[in-house]
């Protein structure tokens, strides 16, 4: 039950109409109402604004803003940036019931890297392009005593995140997911096969105490490229069923239109210290440029908008719903960046894959950077489908060879066909010994066995001739490169320097998997255009397989007869 708007109200656990008019009329009995909700620091105050917040704030070169009966009409010059961050509490009938070793949990879409790059510049507090795979990333992460206790302790932690998240996404033994969409993703050329039945198998420990699960998007469903366009990721992306969706909708429209396009969403849930779900949702999107464009705040919520200029030099303001004109907002000087290296990239990163056409292939990177100083380091992301995977015991054996330290995170499974696996896939983390600004590598993969019949596969010759069948074609996503300077975190992280209830505080962008692995990125590296990342995998033909089956059945009868008549032979020969 999602309780900051009380008009409406889940009767899925027999909530009697008594029962439910008594939550729709008083906000401390609906807290106290579920099983979950056990208030452990007294009383707490029916207050609309403690259950739900909303902020607006628009970044951009000329935007003037007018508030008119109850909402704020917004005329824009040049395209501006959109952040809405918004926050409101769940209880147990909408929820599983949460993990008490779970610090976190997160869901973030992400289009950026589906996406042409366009004119307008990034904002400062927009992380820099390149460093979130286009698609749904699902994580969660332990408390850190958690993570610093055993590591049976920390397994445990880790194995209650998967079986919450997996019931958060109505994953089960026998389903599909209900909280992506079936259509985005599921047979894309990065990763051209079925997927499994999707469970809390799927996902894979990364970091300390995190466990992770991809599912990449397929821009052709996004049609981000398209001109004119608006990407209404949440609808898109996310089952119609599922209660996170319903909290997505920032009511920014033009002449009855929903007017952004998003680029990012993030959904982050924590559990407060009195025992509910505090469950966050911060949109970033591209706003066209219009006027008239009109921003309508959410019912019983406590709502403000912001509107900050370009450079140090423009006005910024704040305004609240119960305010009569706007108040000037003050921009800490750190906001902007004095050397901006969010619009140009910091350096190039490449892969070529060696014997690709092989089941043993290799990826060769290379990366280099200008930036890099005493302070800083260059980290490199390589991510696998499942169809693939990266081999930790010849890492070892190759360890001085890399001349780089590396993380590896995924299954430790050799044998097993592609299809049986139930995970996503694997990450290797590169990480330079020195502060060199070059990295260097030759990491080997291996290909997993693939079981027929295969459908929905890129089926080519061995040649990549379109009209064979004897070869899979499969396109990798290029590594995530950045440069890591841990002194350079900016101090407001995570709102902690700001004041208090801060509008600045929406600004917040955690890019996932560097900050589970602990890493602040100060700039990317861009996939270079000459990357090479086409594997080619050889595959058995679905007509053969009964024959296959019967030889197999025929060679191992065989095999154990003649073992049979070999053992008895031996024994008959003895004295």
């Amino acid at each position: 039950m999602r309780l900051g708007n009380t008009g409406s109200c889940s009767v899925r656990r027999g909530l009697s109409q008594f029962a439910c008019a008594l939550v729709l009329t008083s906000s401390s009995f609906a807290l106290s109402y579920s099983d979950m909700r056990r208030p452990l620091n007294g009383q707490i105050t029916p207050s609309a604004s403690i259950f739900e917040t909303e902020d607006h704030v628009i970044f951009g070169q000329r935007i003037s803003v007018q508030a008119n009966s109850g909402t704020w009409n917004v005329d824009t010059v040049g395209g501006t940036w959109h952040v809405w961050h918004h926050t409101t509490i769940f209880d147990c009938i909408d929820l599983p019931l949460w993990p008490d070793s779970m610090l976190e949990a997160r869901v973030v879409l992400t289009s950026e890297m589906c996406r042409d790059r366009i004119l307008l510049p990034p904002a400062p507090f927009m992380p820099p392009r390149g460093l979130e795979y286009c698609g749904a990333h699902i994580v969660a992460t332990a408390k850190p005593d958690i993570a610093s206790d055993s590591l049976s302790s920390l397994a445990l932690a880790r194995s209650h995140m998967r079986s919450w998240m997996a019931e958060l996404m109505g994953w089960t033994s026998s389903s599909r997911p209900t909280l992506l969409a079936a259509n985005l993703g599921s047979h894309t050329e990065a990763e051209p096969y079925d997927e499994p039945l999707l469970g809390p198998s799927s996902f894979i420990d990364v970091g300390n105490s995190s466990v992770y699960y991809f599912q990449q998007f397929d821009a052709r469903y996004l049609d981000v490229n398209r001109p004119g366009s608006r990407l209404d990721l949440a609808h898109v992306a996310l089952e119609s069923q599922h209660p996170l969706r319903a909290l997505i909708d920032p009511h920014v429209v033009h002449q009855d239109k929903n007017w952004l396009d998003n680029h990012r969403i993030e959904i982050s849930l924590h559990r407060t210290t009195e025992g509910f779900v505090r469950v966050s949702t911060q949109v970033l999107s591209l706003m066209h440029p219009a006027s008239g464009i009109s921003i309508v705040p959410l019912q019983n919520a406590t709502s403000r908008i912001a509107w900050i200029g370009p450079t140090k030099q423009t006005e910024s303001h704040v305004q609240t719903t119960t305010d009569r004109v706007p108040l000037p907002l003050t921009i800490p000087e750190e906001f902007y960046a004095e050397h901006d290296t969010t619009t140009q990239p910091a350096g190039t990163v490449d892969v070529r894959t060696s014997h690709f056409n092989s089941f043993h292939p290799s990826l060769i990177i290379s990366a280099h950077t200008p930036l890099i100083s005493d302070q800083c380091h260059l980290d490199t992301i390589v991510m696998l489908p499942r169809a693939y995977f990266f081999d930790p015991y010849q890492l070892y054996e190759l360890r001085h060879q890399l001349s780089v330290h590396y993380e590896h995170y995924g299954p430790v499974e050799l044998e097993r066909p592609a299809e049986v696996m139930p995970n996503w896939g694997s990450l290797l983390h590169l990480n330079q010994h020195s502060h060199s600004s070059a990295l260097n590598a030759t990491i080997p993969i291996h290909a997993r066995y693939r079981l027929p019949p295969i459908a929905h596969e890129r089926l080519v010759g061995c040649h990549g001739e379109p009209s064979g069948d004897s070869h899979i074609d499969l396109e990798l996503l290029p590594p995530l490169s950045a440069v890591i300077c841990p002194a350079a975190a900016p101090k407001h992280r995570h709102g902690a320097e700001l004041e208090k209830g801060s509008v600045l505080r929406a600004l917040d962008m955690r890019l996932v998997l560097f900050d589970e692995l602990g890493l602040w990125p100060v700039a990317a590296l861009e996939p270079s255009p000459d990357a090479e990342t086409l594997l080619r995998m050889p595959v058995g033909y679905v007509d053969n397989t009964v024959l296959i089956q019967t030889l197999t059945l025929v060679a191992l009868f065989a095999g154990t007869v003649f073992i049979c008549l070999a053992a008895k032979r031996s024994l008959s020969s003895r004295p």
